[in-house]
């Protein structure tokens, strides 16, 4: 910042880099840019404008603060969603382990049951054709004399 020369009214500071060329005096009122607006001494309503100014810093504040704010709990989000999506990735991987375990043992039992179903179809039809023979034994028996009743 650099010291403006001092009048009797006013003594301000610009920016250099923001103050561009003005001829020093108009009509007996000297000109000085900051960074915001034109400086004009003796306007009357610069105080108004300093204390405009004062609260557009404060709001500008409040707003870096409330930003700086909605950043951090973004990051916190963030973060947790991050631990949540390994925790999802180990569980999918882990229900995935399972899934093909238990698929395996469904096919294994599958298999079993089809090996089980052969095995008591055949025994069905053993059973069918025993009981054929039984009945047969039994019309061969009831054909034969009844030694008792030709006494």
């Amino acid at each position: 910042m650099v010291e403006v020369p001092y009048t009797a009214e006013y003594n301000v500071f610009a920016i250099d880099t923001q103050h561009s060329e003005q001829p020093e005096c108009i009509n007996n009122t000297c000109v000085v840019e900051t960074g915001d607006s034109n400086v004009i001494h003796d306007s009357p309503d610069m105080c108004d404008n300093d204390i405009q100014n004062d609260q557009n810093v404060v709001e500008c504040d409040d707003e870096h603060v409330a930003l700086a704010n909605l950043i951090a709990n973004f990051k916190l989000d963030v973060d947790e969603n991050k631990k949540i999506q390994k925790q999802l990735k180990k569980a999918n991987a882990s229900s995935t382990q399972e899934l093909t375990e238990c698929k395996s043992i469904f096919s294994e039992t599958s298999r079993t049951l089809g090996e089980s179903n052969s095995i008591w179809d055949s025994c069905l039809v053993a059973l069918q054709s025993k009981q054929t023979e039984f009945e047969k034994y039994k019309a061969c028996n009831d054909r034969t004399v009844d030694y008792d009743k030709l006494k």
